[in-house]
């Protein structure tokens, strides 16, 4: 089971982390091998003082995404330049839910554009979203380049869901990869999420869920 370990992206995403949080998550990263710590932007150069840009994603307009384009832009930039190579990104919700979908293409042509190099993860939230909103999102996505297509925040009003990723990782259909995030605290959880074909998974809780691995006696 040490594979699963590699599919764990560190979240250390709490209004209270400090750089010290950050430096342990890194640690942890290190250690149990990861995918990534997922950190906010301010937090990047804490995380890189360990981790190479590979091993360190970083969020944009997170948690709700209240900022428009040239914000994020910046947002997305700044990341990459203080060494993170992935970005976690959230869809401009509000235009999904306005039907906006030439905004919300723009969007992620032009983030996708200004980020070439960079893997890209979409976030759906999808607990706001009517399974057609899912489908379009998802189809906007893998048109324009996006490396993932992630469920959740983990700061909306449920998590990843089952349903939603068998979802995602059937409108994909290989085009993309999928991300499951919000609420995955055990391992069973995570054994179950990439059974349903998630190639990620979000945690907090990712140093519990390796303890369990390695006390399974099966790593």
């Amino acid at each position: 089971m040490k594979e699963i370990l590699t599919k764990i992206d560190l979240a250390v995403l709490k209004a209270t982390t400090t750089p010290g949080t950050v430096l342990e998550a890194a640690e942890a990263v290190k250690y149990y091998n990861f995918a990534t710590v997922c950190v906010f932007p301010k937090h990047v150069e804490v995380a890189r003082t360990i981790l190479p840009p590979e091993k360190i994603s970083a969020v944009v307009g997170f948690p709700l995404s209240p900022t428009p384009l040239t914000i994020k832009l910046k947002e997305a930039v700044y990341s990459i330049e203080k060494g993170a190579g992935e970005l976690d990104v959230v869809v401009n919700i509000s235009a999904v839910k306005c039907g906006d979908w030439n905004k919300v293409e723009e969007e992620l042509r032009e983030i996708r554009k200004e980020i070439p190099l960079a893997v890209l993860k979409l976030i759906f939230e999808c607990c706001y979203l009517t399974e057609e909103e899912k489908i379009t999102l998802c189809r906007l996505a893998v048109e324009n380049g996006w490396d993932y297509l992630k469920t959740s925040t983990g700061y909306g009003s449920y998590g990843a869901t089952f349903e939603d990723v068998e979802l995602l990782v059937k409108c994909a259909n290989g085009r993309a990869k999928v991300k499951a995030a919000g609420g995955i605290r055990t391992l069973e959880d995570v054994k179950k999420f990439i059974s349903l074909g998630a190639e990620r998974i979000g945690t907090s809780n990712g140093k519990e869920i390796a303890k369990q691995v390695l006390h399974s006696g099966k790593i």
